[in-house]
């Protein structure tokens, strides 16, 4: 399938490297598909759970939690 955007100049070798990407490897192709639908068809979030229990990277986390509880700790029963 052939498709035309009309997009500033400065866009293009983005929408070429998304397209090459798409019509490549279906793993990338499937890792990218995944990631711009989250962000632009359901760009909402709602939760922090829908943060945190994306698929996000882990490296979208760095510095979120970068000071383990060292003390205070209490013992729980499960």
């Amino acid at each position: 399938m052939r498709v035309e955007v009309q997009a500033p100049k400065k866009d293009a070798g983005l929408i070429r490297a998304l397209a090459e990407t798409l019509r490549g490897k279906a793993e990338k192709a499937e890792a990218l598909r995944s990631v711009l639908t989250k962000a632009l068809v359901h760009p909402e979030v709602k939760t922090a759970f829908d943060v945190f229990g994306s698929e996000l990277p882990d490296e979208a986390f760095t510095g979120v939690f970068d000071q383990p509880r060292q003390q205070d700790w209490r013992e729980v029963n499960l």
